[in-house]
């Protein structure tokens, strides 16, 4: 497996993202505070959310960010704690623990994603994502 950093110049906040997932459809939506401490460009309050087209399945769970360094089964492969990757070659359809199925499509040509946020990782098996970044509002 290979894991290719998507998160280049943005990230979750590191201490109270509030994740909120949606299904709209065969689409997840994954809304969360950005890091404003990390980069200049986002200040507090601001969010980002990314939707994940096409979906398969997804999961939100273990591990957190303490259980990371001792229950991650991608760890070993140089992940970081807090990044959002795309997995290739990955072995989802073998090992996708407790998965939310959100439609029955064909399998080919779907990608695993995966975010490691603070309280839980999260992952996605779909065809494409999209990040929009939304600035605060109050």
């Amino acid at each position: 497996m290979e894991f290719e950093q998507l998160n280049k110049d943005w990230n979750a906040e590191p201490n109270a993202p509030e994740v909120e997932i949606t299904v709209t459809g065969n689409d997840v939506v994954v809304e969360f505070y950005l890091n404003a401490f990390q980069f200049e460009a986002f200040n507090e309050g601001d969010k980002a959310v990314l939707t994940f087209r096409d979906c398969l399945q997804y999961r939100y769970g273990s591990p957190n960010d303490e259980g990371f360094y001792d229950h991650s089964r991608y760890k070993a492969f140089g992940v970081k704690w807090g990044e959002f990757y795309l997995v290739h070659d990955s072995d989802w359809k073998d090992n996708f623990p407790d998965p939310v199925a959100v439609s029955s499509q064909p399998t080919d040509e779907l990608n695993h994603y995966l975010f490691y946020f603070r309280d839980g990782a999260f992952e996605c098996i779909a065809k494409d994502y999209e990040l929009k970044k939304m600035p605060f509002e109050g």
